[in-house]
Formats: C-alpha cells, structure tokens, sequence
C-alpha cells in the first residue's frame, strides 16, 4: 500500500499535484501518480493529449485492470521496479500511447509510480528531470514532519537565523563558496498565481543542472542557494549562476510568470543572509520596472538601483529636480515645441550636432536653431560640466516615472 493513503491531508495532496504540474511544465508531457496497488493520486495538467486509458484511469481515480494486467504478464511492472533509471515502455494496445515510468522511491520503501505519456524516450537531461520529479515525490509522500528538516535549515541559513552556522554545516555549505538566485512573480499583481509550480520547477531543474543546490519557498518568492567550490572565483560563480538562471527562464513555461535574481559570490555562511536581502532588492526592482533585465545580478540594474532610491529620497523629502529639463518641459506643453527631445538627442551623441540631427530627420542649421531656442529658454549651457549632469540625471528620473506609470 501506498505511504499516502486517501485520506492524507490536503496540503500534502496540494504537494503533490504541484511537483506534478511543475515536472509536466518542464518536460511539456502529461504525467500521472499512482501508488503500488495502480490508484491514482494525482496528475499534471493537459492530460487531453494523453490517452483514452490513461483520462479514463483518472475519472475512476484508478488505472484500468486489463492495462495493469498487460503491464504484468509483459514484465514491465518487474523491469520498472529493479530499474533505478525511468524506462521507456510500448503501448499497451493499439489505442494506447507509448509511456516513459520510473518507480516512485528514495531511500525508503517503494511508494507508486510516475508515468509520462510521450511518443519518444526522453533524452538524458528530460530523464534527469523525470528522475528528480519522481523523488520529489518520495520525499514528500513520506514525511513524517518531525525533527529539523532540510527546509528549516535553509530558510535559518537564507534569514539569518542565530544557528546558521549550524544549519550550513548540516547542509554542507560551510566549507564552500555560494550565490543565491531568486525568484519571484514577474509583476507584484501577479503574486496569487505564483502558486507552488515555479518553486518545484526550479528545484526539479536545479537538481539536473546543480545537483547540490538547495531549495525553498517563503512568503512570496523561491530561494536557491547555490555552492560552488571554496576556489572559485567570484566573478566566475556569478557568471556561472546567471547562465543557469538564463537557461531555465528560456523555458516557455516560467518566461512569462518570473524574474529571476542572482546575488554576487559569498565565501562565509554568515553572509548569505546579505546575499538573499540582495536579491530581493533586484527583484523588486524587476517587478517594479517591466523595463529590467527578467535575469539580472546586481550589475545589470545598478543604475535603476540609484535612480529609484534617488526618486524615492526627493519623494519623502518633498523636492523636485529643476533647471533646464523641467524649463524645456513646460515649455513644449504650451507652446507645442519639440525642444526636450532635441536636448536629450544632444546629449544622447555627446554634443555632435550633425549625428543628433540626423536622428532627429532634421537640417544641422534647424537643430542648431532650436539649440539657440533651448539656451534662451532654459539657460542651459553644454560648456557647464554640472549643467550637463544634471540634465541627463533629470532626463533619466523622468524616464523613472514613464517607466513606474
């Protein structure tokens, strides 16, 4: 019998059918769960493009008699239990699709089945995947919910609990060098439909990809502390962290609902907690701003970092930037003139005349006129160092606003 009866919990069942939907998402195949006596206890989404007998397995919430019975006298129930890798196994009639299965086990009694409808046998790294989902599941099913778990370890370690460096010794993170990437709804209107799915996606990948990384969920975004050895170079483990990120938001299923965050490389335990509170700023920043980097370390929106907290500082203290942008504002608003965007185009070519006006369609002698205008206007003067900075900062705060509305 199965280590999760009916009548489990509905916050384990909830576990369960998420890993599901997170491994179907990844692999782009309907999966199914059953425990040894063929019961079905959960299932992945789109299963439409399974089969009659798989739909109908999940209507009577157990598999079909005669396909069990097929399965048996084929050995493949036998061959599915003695492989320690998921096996690809023909249909079981001609209305049947092929499935790939691996037996539902982790150091501990076998608990079920996971099936996979899919015409092809998956290639190394679906297998992984397939591999990992299957003893996601293992885990879960059989949690008993007493001592320290794993998960207490790593979010005392990710929050800076007084045991930390306890926690990082039982996790093995004493010893090594490691970044955390996070990852959090694309916008904060998002955060309902988050949901569980992106967490157990990126733990299933993770465990292909960076086998010793480690994985939780709190409150509204998902943590991975990622080591590395203790001699890797800072700017190769941020490198190297960003490229993973990268590859998993390349996934259809995650593009549109995430940003992902990575943290530059801390050699101490105790500095994780710096490193998580550093990917929560950047994530905030991405949800802030559709115009950031979707996967960003700190250099890719440092710039947006010190424009917002700069916005924010003029806010709370109830001043505005003035001088010749706001000037050439008020005035384009009531005499209809284009004189702040043939500002921006001048500074944008550093002062080349002929490359600004050729952008902006118009005649040398036109953009030096309205350069003429721009003076008389506002009194701005490209020869002042401090005048010219001050305007590209105003112009950049101003596309801050845009940005935020």
């Amino acid at each position: 019998m199965s280590q999760l009866g009916h009548d489990g919990s509905a916050g384990r069942r909830e576990d369960l059918f998420s890993v599901i939907d997170a491994a179907g998402e990844l692999l782009n195949v309907p999966i199914v769960l059953e425990d040894t006596e063929f019961r079905v206890l959960a299932w992945s989404k789109g299963q439409q493009s399974a089969d009659e007998e798989r739909v109908s397995g999940i209507l009577e919430r157990q598999a079909q008699p005669w396909l069990v019975e097929v399965l048996r006298s084929r050995g493949d129930i036998a061959r599915l239990i003695a492989a320690p890798e998921p096996v690809f196994l023909d249909p079981a009639s001609d209305r049947a699709k092929p499935r790939m299965a691996c037996r539902v086990q982790h150091d501990g009694p076998h608990l079920g089945y996971l099936w996979a409808t899919t015409q092809t046998p998956f290639d190394s790294r679906q297998t992984a995947q397939f591999r990992a989902a299957a003893r996601t599941i293992a885990v879960r099913m059989s949690q008993d919910g007493q001592g320290t778990t794993e998960q207490d370890d790593l979010e005392a370690l990710l929050f800076g609990a007084v045991d930390a460096d306890q926690a990082a010794a039982r996790l093995g993170l004493s010893t090594t060098k490691a970044t955390v990437l996070a990852a959090a709804p694309g916008r904060p209107a998002h955060d309902a439909a988050f949901g569980e799915a992106p967490s157990d996606m990126l733990r299933l990948y993770l465990t292909t990809v960076h086998p010793r990384s480690l994985v939780t969920r709190h409150d509204r975004a998902t943590y991975a502390v990622l080591p590395w050895p203790a001699s890797t170079d800072d700017t190769e483990a941020r490198a190297r962290s960003v490229n993973v990120a990268r590859d998993l938001w390349d996934r259809a299923a995650l593009r549109e609902r995430i940003v992902l965050a990575v943290s530059s490389a801390v050699a101490e335990p105790g500095r994780i907690p710096y490193a998580r509170s550093h990917v929560d700023r950047i994530n905030g920043l991405q949800q802030q701003y559709p115009s950031a980097p979707r996967v960003a370390a700190f250099e890719d929106v440092q710039l947006l970092y010190a424009l917002s907290r700069l916005r924010g500082a003029l806010r709370q203290d109830g001043e505005t930037l003035g001088g010749a942008v706001l000037a050439l504002e008020r005035h384009d608003r009531h005499q209809h003139t284009q004189l702040l965007a043939t500002l921006r185009c001048y500074l944008d070519h550093f002062g080349d005349t002929n490359a600004a006006a050729a952008q902006l369609h118009l005649h040398p002698n036109t953009f030096r006129y309205r350069l003429q205008r721009i003076r008389e206007v506002s009194g701005f003067d490209p020869r002042d160092a401090q005048t010219r900075f001050l305007a590209e900062l105003h112009l950049r705060m101003r596309d801050l606003e845009i940005r935020t509305d």
